[in-house]
């Protein structure tokens, strides 16, 4: 039995720019315009050595994450610059290298004597707390524009595990479309961009197992203690504090049972053989009937089953097992079988 959550039947789809990623930025404009004065807002972009200060750009700034993808842009004429930061510029195949002092780029390519064209642009980045500057006339970009599919909650409901018990089956993740696109510039300006993948992922549901047996434990809860009234009746406290109460025990004689020859997979209740379920004479223990056993020579617990199976006569219980060995080594002993409340 499936339900939906509420939040998750309403999949909220929410239109992304790809997230940047602060290990490496990038900044691309044109250079003519780095030294001409304008009033701007100011802003911050984050490099592992703090910020770096943009303040009055003129021109379009493109920042992207280490693969190039395009995440945002905005308007300016200057760059500062961290001071102590080891600078690589390259330049019409030249490489100079210097340690950024608290100047501007256009500050910094003069103090190095680069002089690009008027036409030329500047991708600057910081990776591992430098700085990377590359000038040329033409840079390709990648924009990638996602859209996000949240996923769904899917409860599983199990009527053969306690009504506390909740298990994560499958963690869900968000399904993404993404589409990318290839940018170039030229000369200051943006001359193409076009379509050249999609990549479409699937959002796959968080699948929850809820138990919705009350009273009742799973076969293999470890137990803390047990109390038992003067009328028979008492509690079964578990090691994770929960509680079950039983009306009544009875001594029974206990074996054991697994598939296999005459023996099928199905119970005489119509579900599949599983340990936790046992075999009873109907007229003794009624089927349905949830029961916790203990061997009395305290050298087995079969923990907490529910009679589901027939096929034996009389006070007997007869427990499911996985193996012919696991049945051998159990053979034929005494037990005590807690009804449950």
């Amino acid at each position: 039995m499936f339900e939906r959550s509420r939040k998750a039947a309403f999949s909220r789809r929410r239109l992304l720019a790809v997230a940047a990623v602060p290990a490496l930025f990038v900044l691309i404009f044109c250079l003519s315009s780095l030294s001409a004065p304008h009033a701007a807002n100011a802003m911050f972009v984050l490099s592992n050595d703090g910020p770096v200060h943009v303040d009055d750009l003129e021109g379009d700034v493109f920042l992207t994450d280490g693969s190039a993808g395009l995440v945002s842009r905005t308007s300016g004429n200057r760059l500062e610059l961290n001071p102590g930061l080891q600078v690589t510029v390259t330049h019409q195949e030249q490489t100079f290298r210097a340690v950024s002092q608290a100047e501007t780029l256009q500050q910094l390519l003069e103090r190095l004597d680069v002089q690009p064209s008027p036409l030329e642009m500047a991708s600057v980045s910081f990776p591992d707390g430098g700085v990377d500057v590359e000038i040329g006339g033409q840079f390709v970009f990648y924009e990638h524009v996602s859209t996000i599919t949240e996923h769904e909650t899917v409860y599983r409901y199990d009527d053969s595990r306690p009504d506390w018990h909740e298990e994560v089956l499958q963690e869900g993740r968000d399904g993404e479309y993404t589409e990318v696109y290839e940018i170039l510039y030229e000369d200051g300006q943006r001359t193409a961009r076009q379509l050249i993948d999609v990549i479409d992922t699937e959002p796959q549901a968080t699948v929850i197992e809820k138990g919705t047996l009350s009273n009742f434990a799973n076969n293999d809860d470890r137990v803390s203690g047990i109390t038992t009234n003067d009328d028979g009746s008492g509690t079964i406290t578990l090691e994770n504090g929960q509680t079950v109460t039983f009306r009544s025990s009875r001594t029974m004689r206990g074996t054991a049972y697994t598939t296999g020859g005459s023996v099928g997979t199905r119970t005489a209740s119509g579900t599949s053989v599983h340990v936790g379920v046992v075999a009873v004479d109907r007229s003794v223990v009624p089927l349905g009937t949830k029961v916790y056993v203990v061997s009395n020579d305290g050298m087995y617990t079969y923990g907490f089953a529910i009679a589901e199976d027939t096929g034996v006569r009389g006070n007997s219980i007869d427990l499911y097992m996985d193996t012919n060995r696991q049945c051998i080594q159990f053979g034929v002993r005494e037990c005590t079988v807690y009804i449950l409340d």
